[in-house]
């Protein structure tokens, strides 16, 4: 129960945040696009999946544990965890929205 609980808040969350993202996200996403590609269909280091028009949930949580983890090799995970390292919520949630909205 708890854990709907939960959930239901971070998609209300979401969805508040999605709603009053602007322009940021892409703005933002300008730093993610030497890798990614402009319209997000660039594989990153041959190794990525697509991220254009991915779930906004799957890609929250994605960059969420790049944010939250220590990675201490070498790789496109070190990559992306200095990518969003600084990064506060906000500025996750208005890449996701920008990302999950361009064209698959």
């Amino acid at each position: 129960m708890t854990q709907h609980i939960k959930i239901s808040f971070f998609s209300i969350f979401m969805l508040c945040s999605f709603l009053q993202a602007g322009s940021n996200g892409e703005t933002l996403f300008k730093q993610c696009a030497g890798c990614h590609g402009p319209d997000g269909h660039n594989k990153a280091f041959g190794k990525s999946g697509i991220i254009a028009g991915q779930n906004a949930e799957v890609l929250i949580e994605s960059l969420k544990y790049y944010k939250e983890t220590e990675f201490k090799t070498h790789g496109t995970s070190l990559v992306m965890s200095k990518q969003v390292k600084n990064m506060n919520m906000e500025d996750l949630l208005d890449i996701v929205n920008y990302v999950s909205k361009l064209q698959k």
